[in-house]
Protein backbone atom coordinates (compact mmCIF):
# COMPACT_ATOMS: atom_id res chain seq x y z
CA UNK A 1 0.00 0.00 0.00
CA UNK A 2 2.90 2.71 0.96
CA UNK A 3 4.80 1.41 -2.20
CA UNK A 4 1.53 1.99 -4.40
CA UNK A 5 1.54 5.79 -2.70
CA UNK A 6 4.96 6.06 -3.27
CA UNK A 7 4.70 5.39 -6.69
CA UNK A 8 1.35 7.83 -7.13
CA UNK A 9 2.83 10.05 -5.45
CA UNK A 10 6.51 10.82 -7.14
CA UNK A 11 3.99 10.53 -10.67
CA UNK A 12 1.95 13.53 -9.18
CA UNK A 13 5.44 15.29 -8.97
CA UNK A 14 6.74 14.44 -11.70
CA UNK A 15 3.43 16.07 -13.31
CA UNK A 16 3.38 19.26 -11.23
CA UNK A 17 7.23 19.46 -12.77
CA UNK A 18 6.56 19.12 -16.13
CA UNK A 19 3.57 22.06 -15.94
CA UNK A 20 5.83 23.89 -13.56
CA UNK A 21 8.31 24.14 -16.27
CA UNK A 22 6.03 24.15 -18.99
CA UNK A 23 4.45 27.50 -17.60
CA UNK A 24 8.05 29.63 -16.89
CA UNK A 25 8.61 28.79 -20.31
CA UNK A 26 5.59 30.35 -21.75
CA UNK A 27 6.42 33.05 -19.16
CA UNK A 28 9.53 33.46 -20.93
CA UNK A 29 8.25 33.08 -24.61
CA UNK A 30 5.19 35.53 -23.44
CA UNK A 31 7.57 38.07 -22.16
CA UNK A 32 9.91 38.23 -24.82
CA UNK A 33 7.25 38.32 -27.35
CA UNK A 34 5.62 41.64 -25.86
CA UNK A 35 9.07 43.28 -24.65
CA UNK A 36 9.40 46.38 -27.01
CA UNK A 37 11.60 49.71 -26.63
CA UNK A 38 9.78 52.53 -25.26
CA UNK A 39 8.94 54.97 -28.38
CA UNK A 40 8.84 59.09 -27.97
CA UNK A 41 6.30 59.70 -30.69
CA UNK A 42 6.30 63.60 -30.22
CA UNK A 43 8.03 66.20 -27.85
CA UNK A 44 7.04 69.56 -26.99
CA UNK A 45 7.52 72.66 -25.14
CA UNK A 46 5.36 75.18 -23.72
CA UNK A 47 4.98 77.19 -21.05
CA UNK A 48 8.31 76.23 -19.43
CA UNK A 49 6.42 72.45 -19.46
CA UNK A 50 8.58 69.75 -21.41
CA UNK A 51 6.41 66.98 -22.93
CA UNK A 52 7.65 63.77 -23.96
CA UNK A 53 4.68 61.33 -25.22
CA UNK A 54 5.54 57.88 -25.16
CA UNK A 55 3.85 54.44 -25.89
CA UNK A 56 4.41 52.65 -22.97
CA UNK A 57 1.68 51.36 -20.41
CA UNK A 58 4.55 50.24 -17.86
CA UNK A 59 7.33 52.24 -15.80
CA UNK A 60 9.49 53.34 -17.78
CA UNK A 61 13.07 52.44 -17.04
CA UNK A 62 15.61 55.42 -16.45
CA UNK A 63 18.44 56.99 -14.77
CA UNK A 64 19.15 60.53 -13.13
CA UNK A 65 22.23 62.37 -12.76
CA UNK A 66 23.30 65.93 -11.80
CA UNK A 67 26.90 67.35 -12.51
CA UNK A 68 28.38 70.20 -11.99
CA UNK A 69 30.64 72.73 -13.80
CA UNK A 70 28.66 73.27 -15.66
CA UNK A 71 25.59 72.41 -14.21
CA UNK A 72 23.32 70.35 -15.94
CA UNK A 73 20.81 67.14 -15.33
CA UNK A 74 21.02 64.33 -17.22
CA UNK A 75 18.16 62.48 -17.30
CA UNK A 76 18.70 59.32 -19.47
CA UNK A 77 15.35 56.54 -20.78
CA UNK A 78 16.78 53.17 -21.65
CA UNK A 79 15.25 50.55 -23.93
CA UNK A 80 13.96 54.04 -25.78
CA UNK A 81 13.57 55.37 -29.53
CA UNK A 82 12.81 58.80 -30.73
CA UNK A 83 10.36 58.44 -33.57
CA UNK A 84 12.44 61.60 -35.35
CA UNK A 85 15.88 61.60 -36.04
CA UNK A 86 16.17 65.38 -35.18
CA UNK A 87 17.16 66.49 -31.53
CA UNK A 88 14.90 69.09 -29.97
CA UNK A 89 16.51 71.88 -27.78
CA UNK A 90 14.55 75.08 -26.31
CA UNK A 91 17.01 78.06 -25.11
CA UNK A 92 15.95 80.61 -22.42
CA UNK A 93 13.64 78.55 -20.18
CA UNK A 94 13.88 80.25 -16.68
CA UNK A 95 15.96 82.85 -15.36
CA UNK A 96 18.18 80.20 -13.97
CA UNK A 97 17.66 77.15 -16.42
CA UNK A 98 19.28 78.44 -19.61
CA UNK A 99 18.38 75.13 -22.09
CA UNK A 100 16.51 71.62 -22.59
CA UNK A 101 17.78 69.39 -25.39
CA UNK A 102 16.27 65.91 -26.16
CA UNK A 103 18.19 63.61 -28.64
CA UNK A 104 19.04 60.06 -29.25
CA UNK A 105 22.19 59.34 -27.40
CA UNK A 106 22.69 55.62 -28.07
CA UNK A 107 21.07 52.51 -30.27
CA UNK A 108 18.87 51.86 -27.10
CA UNK A 109 18.79 55.29 -25.29
CA UNK A 110 17.03 58.86 -25.07
CA UNK A 111 18.92 61.81 -23.53
CA UNK A 112 17.73 64.69 -21.86
CA UNK A 113 20.08 67.59 -20.71
CA UNK A 114 18.99 70.29 -18.88
CA UNK A 115 21.68 73.22 -18.46
CA UNK A 116 21.79 75.80 -15.79
CA UNK A 117 23.23 78.76 -13.96
CA UNK A 118 23.06 76.30 -10.96
CA UNK A 119 22.08 72.52 -9.19
CA UNK A 120 19.41 73.92 -6.76
CA UNK A 121 17.94 75.02 -10.15
CA UNK A 122 18.12 71.65 -11.33
CA UNK A 123 17.10 70.04 -8.34
CA UNK A 124 13.53 72.01 -8.16
CA UNK A 125 12.74 70.53 -11.53
CA UNK A 126 9.31 68.23 -11.40
CA UNK A 127 9.84 65.19 -13.61
CA UNK A 128 6.42 63.45 -14.09
CA UNK A 129 5.60 60.20 -15.55
CA UNK A 130 1.79 60.90 -15.83
CA UNK A 131 -0.35 58.01 -18.21
CA UNK A 132 1.77 58.21 -21.17
CA UNK A 133 3.48 61.17 -21.07
CA UNK A 134 6.80 62.06 -19.43
CA UNK A 135 6.62 65.53 -17.91
CA UNK A 136 9.69 67.85 -17.01
CA UNK A 137 8.07 71.33 -15.45
CA UNK A 138 10.85 73.64 -14.89
CA UNK A 139 8.57 76.43 -13.33
CA UNK A 140 7.82 76.10 -9.74
CA UNK A 141 4.51 78.07 -9.58
CA UNK A 142 1.44 76.64 -10.79
CA UNK A 143 -0.76 78.32 -12.67
CA UNK A 144 -4.47 79.24 -11.19
CA UNK A 145 -7.37 79.02 -12.75
CA UNK A 146 -9.17 82.11 -12.28
CA UNK A 147 -12.39 82.04 -14.00
CA UNK A 148 -14.38 78.64 -15.52
CA UNK A 149 -17.88 79.43 -17.19
CA UNK A 150 -20.07 77.60 -19.48
CA UNK A 151 -22.73 79.52 -21.91
CA UNK A 152 -23.77 78.17 -25.16
CA UNK A 153 -22.59 74.41 -24.68
CA UNK A 154 -19.27 75.91 -24.48
CA UNK A 155 -16.43 76.19 -21.33
CA UNK A 156 -13.97 78.41 -21.43
CA UNK A 157 -11.34 78.58 -18.73
CA UNK A 158 -9.18 81.80 -17.68
CA UNK A 159 -6.01 81.56 -15.65
CA UNK A 160 -3.31 83.85 -14.62
CA UNK A 161 -0.82 82.76 -16.80
CA UNK A 162 -0.30 80.30 -20.15
CA UNK A 163 -1.68 76.79 -19.70
CA UNK A 164 -0.54 73.87 -20.63
CA UNK A 165 -3.43 71.71 -22.03
CA UNK A 166 -3.83 67.82 -22.95
CA UNK A 167 -6.44 65.92 -24.04
CA UNK A 168 -7.30 62.01 -24.10
CA UNK A 169 -10.20 60.50 -26.22
CA UNK A 170 -11.97 57.53 -24.75
CA UNK A 171 -14.65 54.88 -25.21
CA UNK A 172 -17.44 53.00 -23.05
CA UNK A 173 -18.40 55.64 -22.55
CA UNK A 174 -17.33 58.35 -24.79
CA UNK A 175 -15.17 60.82 -22.83
CA UNK A 176 -13.04 63.62 -23.25
CA UNK A 177 -10.45 64.03 -21.00
CA UNK A 178 -8.86 67.19 -21.12
CA UNK A 179 -5.80 67.94 -17.63
CA UNK A 180 -4.19 71.14 -17.40
CA UNK A 181 -0.57 70.29 -16.55
CA UNK A 182 0.84 72.52 -14.09
CA UNK A 183 -2.53 74.45 -13.08
CA UNK A 184 -4.35 74.23 -9.60
CA UNK A 185 -7.86 75.11 -9.21
CA UNK A 186 -8.58 79.37 -7.70
CA UNK A 187 -10.65 77.94 -4.89
CA UNK A 188 -12.69 74.69 -4.07
CA UNK A 189 -16.36 76.30 -5.11
CA UNK A 190 -14.61 75.45 -8.61
CA UNK A 191 -14.38 71.98 -8.34
CA UNK A 192 -18.58 70.91 -10.09
CA UNK A 193 -20.49 68.70 -12.07
CA UNK A 194 -22.35 70.80 -14.85
CA UNK A 195 -25.35 68.92 -16.79
CA UNK A 196 -25.40 69.74 -20.48
CA UNK A 197 -28.83 68.45 -21.06
CA UNK A 198 -27.79 66.88 -24.54
CA UNK A 199 -26.87 63.71 -22.73
CA UNK A 200 -23.40 65.40 -21.68
CA UNK A 201 -22.28 65.82 -18.26
CA UNK A 202 -18.84 68.03 -17.16
CA UNK A 203 -17.07 67.44 -14.14
CA UNK A 204 -13.73 69.68 -13.08
CA UNK A 205 -11.92 68.26 -10.17
CA UNK A 206 -8.50 69.24 -9.10
CA UNK A 207 -6.82 66.11 -10.35
CA UNK A 208 -3.18 66.24 -8.50
CA UNK A 209 -1.51 69.15 -7.27
CA UNK A 210 -0.47 70.23 -10.20
CA UNK A 211 -3.21 68.96 -12.89
CA UNK A 212 -6.55 69.93 -12.94
CA UNK A 213 -8.97 67.74 -14.77
CA UNK A 214 -12.06 68.15 -16.72
CA UNK A 215 -13.91 65.26 -18.42
CA UNK A 216 -16.55 65.52 -20.62
CA UNK A 217 -18.82 62.30 -20.51
CA UNK A 218 -21.46 61.58 -23.35
CA UNK A 219 -22.56 61.06 -27.10
CA UNK A 220 -20.79 64.39 -28.55
CA UNK A 221 -17.98 64.29 -26.30
CA UNK A 222 -16.03 62.86 -29.36
CA UNK A 223 -17.47 65.84 -31.28
CA UNK A 224 -16.00 68.76 -29.00
CA UNK A 225 -12.79 70.68 -29.72
CA UNK A 226 -9.83 72.33 -27.89
CA UNK A 227 -8.54 75.68 -28.43
CA UNK A 228 -6.46 77.61 -26.78
CA UNK A 229 -6.04 81.33 -27.19
CA UNK A 230 -2.81 83.46 -28.63
CA UNK A 231 -1.25 84.02 -25.19
CA UNK A 232 -2.37 81.09 -24.28
CA UNK A 233 -4.48 82.46 -20.38
CA UNK A 234 -7.57 81.33 -22.90
CA UNK A 235 -8.59 77.54 -23.39
CA UNK A 236 -12.44 77.00 -25.21
CA UNK A 237 -13.59 73.68 -25.41
CA UNK A 238 -16.35 73.63 -28.29
CA UNK A 239 -18.50 71.76 -30.19
CA UNK A 240 -19.73 71.35 -33.99
CA UNK A 241 -22.65 73.82 -33.66
CA UNK A 242 -20.12 76.39 -31.70
CA UNK A 243 -17.35 76.02 -33.53
CA UNK A 244 -17.66 79.16 -36.30
CA UNK A 245 -18.78 81.71 -33.05
CA UNK A 246 -15.59 80.56 -31.49
CA UNK A 247 -13.37 81.43 -33.99
CA UNK A 248 -12.23 84.86 -33.60
CA UNK A 249 -9.68 85.31 -30.98
CA UNK A 250 -8.61 81.55 -31.24
CA UNK A 251 -7.21 80.86 -34.71
CA UNK A 252 -7.15 82.69 -37.77
CA UNK A 253 -6.60 81.17 -41.64
CA UNK A 254 -4.05 81.16 -44.24
CA UNK A 255 -5.28 82.22 -47.42
CA UNK A 256 -2.72 82.50 -49.88
CA UNK A 257 0.83 80.94 -51.22
CA UNK A 258 1.99 82.38 -54.29
CA UNK A 259 4.60 83.43 -56.31
CA UNK A 260 5.01 86.74 -56.19
CA UNK A 261 7.82 87.61 -58.57
CA UNK A 262 10.61 85.70 -60.20
CA UNK A 263 13.86 86.65 -62.00
CA UNK A 264 17.50 84.75 -62.56
CA UNK A 265 19.10 85.77 -58.95
CA UNK A 266 15.86 85.59 -56.79
CA UNK A 267 12.14 84.55 -55.87
CA UNK A 268 10.07 85.89 -54.11
CA UNK A 269 6.58 84.08 -52.37
CA UNK A 270 3.97 85.52 -50.89
CA UNK A 271 1.80 83.86 -47.73
CA UNK A 272 -1.42 85.73 -46.61
CA UNK A 273 -4.29 85.74 -44.17
CA UNK A 274 -6.93 86.85 -42.42
CA UNK A 275 -5.29 88.89 -40.01
CA UNK A 276 -1.52 89.54 -38.66
CA UNK A 277 0.96 87.04 -39.37
CA UNK A 278 2.35 85.19 -36.10
CA UNK A 279 5.60 83.60 -37.18
CA UNK A 280 8.47 82.09 -36.72
CA UNK A 281 11.25 80.58 -38.87
CA UNK A 282 14.71 78.43 -39.19
CA UNK A 283 17.62 77.27 -41.12
CA UNK A 284 17.45 73.34 -41.14
CA UNK A 285 20.78 71.49 -43.46
CA UNK A 286 21.71 68.42 -44.81
CA UNK A 287 19.75 69.22 -46.92
CA UNK A 288 18.99 72.80 -47.06
CA UNK A 289 15.27 73.70 -45.73
CA UNK A 290 14.30 77.43 -44.29
CA UNK A 291 11.19 76.20 -42.41
CA UNK A 292 8.58 79.54 -41.29
CA UNK A 293 6.14 78.65 -38.87
CA UNK A 294 2.62 80.28 -38.08
CA UNK A 295 1.14 80.23 -34.84
CA UNK A 296 -2.37 80.17 -34.05
CA UNK A 297 -3.30 80.14 -37.91
CA UNK A 298 -4.49 77.14 -39.81
CA UNK A 299 -4.87 76.80 -43.99
CA UNK A 300 -8.10 77.16 -45.59
CA UNK A 301 -9.11 75.24 -48.79
CA UNK A 302 -7.55 78.13 -50.88
CA UNK A 303 -3.76 77.68 -49.41
CA UNK A 304 -1.77 76.59 -51.48
CA UNK A 305 -4.48 74.94 -53.83
CA UNK A 306 -2.50 75.39 -57.14
CA UNK A 307 0.80 73.49 -57.17
CA UNK A 308 3.98 75.81 -57.62
CA UNK A 309 6.78 75.45 -60.51
CA UNK A 310 9.76 75.03 -58.99
CA UNK A 311 12.12 77.80 -58.98
CA UNK A 312 15.90 78.29 -59.29
CA UNK A 313 16.04 78.36 -55.37
CA UNK A 314 13.39 75.99 -54.16
CA UNK A 315 12.55 72.39 -55.73
CA UNK A 316 9.51 71.39 -53.42
CA UNK A 317 7.34 73.55 -50.86
CA UNK A 318 5.53 71.38 -48.07
CA UNK A 319 2.99 72.59 -45.39
CA UNK A 320 0.97 71.07 -43.06
CA UNK A 321 -0.19 71.12 -39.87
CA UNK A 322 2.69 71.06 -36.52
CA UNK A 323 1.33 70.54 -33.87
CA UNK A 324 -2.07 69.38 -31.77
CA UNK A 325 -4.20 71.79 -30.05
CA UNK A 326 -2.23 75.25 -30.40
CA UNK A 327 -2.78 75.53 -34.35
CA UNK A 328 0.21 76.13 -36.32
CA UNK A 329 0.80 75.36 -40.22
CA UNK A 330 4.38 74.72 -41.07
CA UNK A 331 5.59 75.71 -44.58
CA UNK A 332 8.86 74.12 -45.58
CA UNK A 333 11.17 75.24 -48.70
CA UNK A 334 13.86 72.96 -50.06
CA UNK A 335 16.21 74.82 -51.10
CA UNK A 336 18.44 74.40 -53.67
CA UNK A 337 21.77 74.80 -52.25
CA UNK A 338 23.71 76.40 -48.78
CA UNK A 339 24.48 79.44 -50.11
CA UNK A 340 20.67 80.85 -50.49
CA UNK A 341 19.92 83.64 -47.84
CA UNK A 342 16.30 84.58 -46.98
CA UNK A 343 14.60 88.19 -46.15
CA UNK A 344 11.72 88.83 -44.80
CA UNK A 345 9.31 91.72 -45.29
CA UNK A 346 5.25 92.69 -44.02
CA UNK A 347 2.59 94.55 -45.72
CA UNK A 348 1.88 97.46 -43.40
CA UNK A 349 -0.91 95.68 -41.46
CA UNK A 350 1.44 92.41 -40.97
CA UNK A 351 -1.36 89.85 -43.12
CA UNK A 352 1.06 89.45 -45.53
CA UNK A 353 4.33 87.81 -45.79
CA UNK A 354 7.11 88.14 -48.52
CA UNK A 355 9.65 85.86 -48.21
CA UNK A 356 12.50 86.86 -50.76
CA UNK A 357 14.99 83.74 -51.26
CA UNK A 358 18.37 85.13 -53.36
CA UNK A 359 21.47 83.09 -54.11
CA UNK A 360 24.48 83.95 -52.26
CA UNK A 361 27.73 84.97 -54.33
CA UNK A 362 31.04 84.15 -52.95
CA UNK A 363 32.82 87.40 -52.34
CA UNK A 364 36.26 84.95 -51.40
CA UNK A 365 36.43 83.96 -55.02
CA UNK A 366 40.29 83.88 -54.76
CA UNK A 367 39.68 81.59 -52.40
CA UNK A 368 38.87 79.32 -55.38
CA UNK A 369 42.91 79.17 -55.84
CA UNK A 370 44.11 79.16 -52.57
CA UNK A 371 47.23 77.16 -51.66
CA UNK A 372 46.42 74.31 -49.70
CA UNK A 373 49.61 72.91 -49.12
CA UNK A 374 51.60 73.12 -46.09
CA UNK A 375 55.26 72.61 -45.28
CA UNK A 376 56.06 70.04 -43.73
CA UNK A 377 58.04 69.68 -40.12
CA UNK A 378 61.84 69.20 -39.49
CA UNK A 379 60.92 65.76 -38.58
CA UNK A 380 63.37 65.82 -35.50
CA UNK A 381 60.60 68.17 -34.06
CA UNK A 382 57.65 66.18 -34.49
CA UNK A 383 55.27 65.56 -31.58
CA UNK A 384 52.01 64.41 -31.01
CA UNK A 385 49.14 66.78 -30.93
CA UNK A 386 45.85 66.71 -29.65
CA UNK A 387 42.76 68.40 -32.01
CA UNK A 388 39.88 69.48 -29.26
CA UNK A 389 36.46 69.95 -31.80
CA UNK A 390 34.20 71.91 -29.15
CA UNK A 391 30.37 71.09 -28.00
CA UNK A 392 28.95 68.14 -30.21
CA UNK A 393 26.35 65.58 -29.96
CA UNK A 394 23.37 67.14 -28.11
CA UNK A 395 25.31 69.66 -27.12
CA UNK A 396 25.02 72.23 -30.30
CA UNK A 397 26.85 75.29 -28.59
CA UNK A 398 25.86 78.26 -30.21
CA UNK A 399 22.94 78.27 -32.63
CA UNK A 400 22.45 81.16 -35.07
CA UNK A 401 20.33 81.58 -38.57
CA UNK A 402 20.21 77.35 -38.37
CA UNK A 403 23.62 77.33 -37.91
CA UNK A 404 24.90 75.38 -35.25
CA UNK A 405 28.61 76.10 -33.60
CA UNK A 406 29.07 72.24 -33.13
CA UNK A 407 29.33 71.45 -37.03
CA UNK A 408 31.57 74.44 -37.59
CA UNK A 409 33.74 73.21 -34.69
CA UNK A 410 34.00 70.04 -36.17
CA UNK A 411 34.78 70.79 -39.65
CA UNK A 412 37.35 73.67 -38.66
CA UNK A 413 39.27 70.59 -36.51
CA UNK A 414 38.94 68.06 -38.88
CA UNK A 415 40.24 70.63 -41.70
CA UNK A 416 43.06 71.03 -39.03
CA UNK A 417 44.21 67.33 -38.69
CA UNK A 418 44.10 66.89 -42.38
CA UNK A 419 46.78 69.66 -42.73
CA UNK A 420 48.98 68.41 -39.69
CA UNK A 421 48.92 64.85 -41.52
CA UNK A 422 49.82 66.51 -44.58
CA UNK A 423 52.94 67.91 -42.64
CA UNK A 424 54.00 64.79 -41.13
CA UNK A 425 52.86 65.89 -37.43
CA UNK A 426 50.68 63.40 -35.39
CA UNK A 427 47.73 64.61 -34.19
CA UNK A 428 44.67 62.76 -32.49
CA UNK A 429 41.28 64.28 -32.40
CA UNK A 430 39.24 63.74 -29.30
CA UNK A 431 35.67 63.74 -31.60
CA UNK A 432 35.40 62.72 -35.46
CA UNK A 433 32.23 62.58 -35.46
CA UNK A 434 28.93 64.39 -34.30
CA UNK A 435 28.92 62.97 -30.60
CA UNK A 436 28.78 64.74 -26.96
CA UNK A 437 32.15 64.18 -24.97
CA UNK A 438 32.11 65.94 -21.77
CA UNK A 439 34.71 68.58 -20.57
CA UNK A 440 35.90 65.73 -18.13
CA UNK A 441 36.13 63.12 -20.94
CA UNK A 442 38.25 65.80 -23.26
CA UNK A 443 41.07 66.16 -20.47
CA UNK A 444 40.88 62.33 -20.24
CA UNK A 445 41.79 61.95 -23.45
CA UNK A 446 44.27 64.35 -23.48
CA UNK A 447 46.19 63.17 -20.70
CA UNK A 448 46.14 59.79 -21.64
CA UNK A 449 47.59 60.39 -25.33
CA UNK A 450 50.07 62.91 -23.47
CA UNK A 451 50.41 64.97 -26.06
CA UNK A 452 52.89 67.85 -26.42
CA UNK A 453 50.48 70.60 -27.14
CA UNK A 454 46.33 70.46 -26.77
CA UNK A 455 44.50 73.08 -29.33
CA UNK A 456 39.93 73.57 -28.41
CA UNK A 457 38.53 75.12 -31.70
CA UNK A 458 35.25 76.64 -30.63
CA UNK A 459 33.38 79.52 -32.26
CA UNK A 460 31.98 82.35 -30.20
CA UNK A 461 28.51 84.44 -29.75
CA UNK A 462 27.59 87.26 -27.99
CA UNK A 463 23.73 88.26 -28.20
CA UNK A 464 23.87 91.08 -26.67
CA UNK A 465 26.52 93.14 -29.24
CA UNK A 466 25.66 91.70 -32.36
CA UNK A 467 28.36 93.96 -33.96
CA UNK A 468 31.15 91.90 -31.99
CA UNK A 469 33.75 90.45 -34.46
CA UNK A 470 37.11 89.12 -34.20
CA UNK A 471 39.71 86.02 -33.03
CA UNK A 472 40.37 86.11 -29.32
CA UNK A 473 42.83 83.43 -28.07
CA UNK A 474 42.40 82.02 -24.68
CA UNK A 475 44.90 80.08 -22.12
CA UNK A 476 45.71 79.51 -18.34
CA UNK A 477 49.14 78.39 -17.49
CA UNK A 478 52.34 79.96 -19.14
CA UNK A 479 53.36 77.48 -21.43
CA UNK A 480 49.55 78.02 -23.07
CA UNK A 481 50.47 81.78 -23.27
CA UNK A 482 53.70 81.18 -25.24
CA UNK A 483 51.55 78.35 -27.48
CA UNK A 484 48.07 81.01 -27.83
CA UNK A 485 50.50 83.82 -28.72
CA UNK A 486 52.42 81.76 -31.50
CA UNK A 487 48.66 80.52 -33.18
CA UNK A 488 46.81 84.03 -32.45
CA UNK A 489 49.53 85.73 -34.54
CA UNK A 490 49.49 83.29 -37.45
CA UNK A 491 45.99 83.48 -37.69
CA UNK A 492 45.87 87.73 -37.48
CA UNK A 493 48.57 87.22 -40.21
CA UNK A 494 46.82 84.68 -42.93
CA UNK A 495 43.19 85.45 -42.48
CA UNK A 496 43.38 88.93 -41.74
CA UNK A 497 40.49 89.53 -39.23
CA UNK A 498 40.27 91.57 -35.92
CA UNK A 499 42.48 90.78 -33.36
CA UNK A 500 40.76 89.86 -30.27
CA UNK A 501 43.62 89.21 -27.88
CA UNK A 502 45.18 86.74 -26.35
CA UNK A 503 43.37 86.05 -23.01
CA UNK A 504 43.45 84.58 -19.79
CA UNK A 505 40.91 82.27 -18.45
CA UNK A 506 39.74 79.17 -16.50
CA UNK A 507 37.92 77.45 -19.05
CA UNK A 508 37.84 73.83 -18.20
CA UNK A 509 40.49 72.11 -20.85
CA UNK A 510 42.89 74.32 -20.82
CA UNK A 511 42.76 74.59 -16.87
CA UNK A 512 42.58 71.10 -16.36
CA UNK A 513 44.90 69.87 -19.28
CA UNK A 514 48.45 68.75 -18.40
CA UNK A 515 49.87 69.71 -21.87
CA UNK A 516 50.27 73.48 -22.33
CA UNK A 517 46.43 73.89 -23.80
CA UNK A 518 44.49 77.31 -25.79
CA UNK A 519 41.38 77.71 -26.48
CA UNK A 520 40.54 79.57 -29.74
CA UNK A 521 37.46 81.61 -30.77
CA UNK A 522 37.26 81.70 -34.47
CA UNK A 523 34.92 84.60 -35.33
CA UNK A 524 31.15 85.75 -33.54
CA UNK A 525 28.19 83.88 -35.27
CA UNK A 526 26.44 86.49 -33.76
CA UNK A 527 27.92 88.88 -36.12
CA UNK A 528 25.78 88.24 -39.47
CA UNK A 529 29.06 89.04 -41.89
CA UNK A 530 31.73 86.57 -39.71
CA UNK A 531 28.68 83.65 -39.53
CA UNK A 532 28.93 83.78 -43.44
CA UNK A 533 32.47 83.28 -43.70
CA UNK A 534 32.89 80.96 -40.73
CA UNK A 535 29.87 78.58 -42.50
CA UNK A 536 32.55 78.85 -45.92
CA UNK A 537 34.60 76.15 -46.85
CA UNK A 538 37.37 77.79 -48.39
CA UNK A 539 37.28 80.29 -45.06
CA UNK A 540 37.31 77.69 -42.95
CA UNK A 541 40.46 76.52 -45.03
CA UNK A 542 41.82 79.60 -44.44
CA UNK A 543 41.25 79.00 -40.43
CA UNK A 544 42.66 75.71 -40.58
CA UNK A 545 45.77 76.05 -42.55
CA UNK A 546 46.93 79.00 -40.49
CA UNK A 547 45.71 77.15 -37.12
CA UNK A 548 47.68 73.94 -38.37
CA UNK A 549 51.06 76.41 -39.30
CA UNK A 550 51.09 77.81 -36.06
CA UNK A 551 50.82 74.61 -34.18
CA UNK A 552 54.24 73.48 -36.36
CA UNK A 553 55.66 76.95 -35.46
CA UNK A 554 55.25 76.57 -31.92
CA UNK A 555 56.45 72.70 -31.98
CA UNK A 556 59.61 73.75 -34.00
CA UNK A 557 60.63 77.20 -31.92
CA UNK A 558 59.78 75.15 -28.53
Amino acid sequence: MIAKYMKKNSFLKTIQSFLLLFLLVNLCFTAQVYAKDLNITEVLYRNHVLSLKHDSFSDIKFKKRIYNDPARLVFDIYDAKLDSPLTFREENITGDISSVRVAQFEANTVRIVCEAKNTIALEKIKIENIGQTLYFKFRVRNVILQDISFQDGDLRIVADGPMVPRTILLDDPERLVLDLIGAELKSVSQEQKIDNGVDESIRISQFETSIVRVVFTGKKTHDREVRISDNEKQIIVIGKEGKSRAREGFTDELTKLAILNEDAKSVTYQISGEKKLHYKFLKLHNPERLVVDFIDHEMNDSFGAEPLAETSMVSDIRFGKATVGRPVTRVVFDLRGSKIEEEFKENSDGTALYIRLKGEASDEEEDQEQDLDIKAINPSKKAIVVIDAGHGGYDYGAIYEGYNEKDINLDVANKVNSYLAQAGVDSYMTRTEDRFISLAERVDISNTVAPKIFVSVHSNAITSNTKMSGLQTYYYSSTGYKLASVIHKQLLKEVKMEDGHVRKSNFFVCKNTRAPSILIEMGFMTNKDELRKLTSDSYQNKLAKAIAEGIIEYLEKY
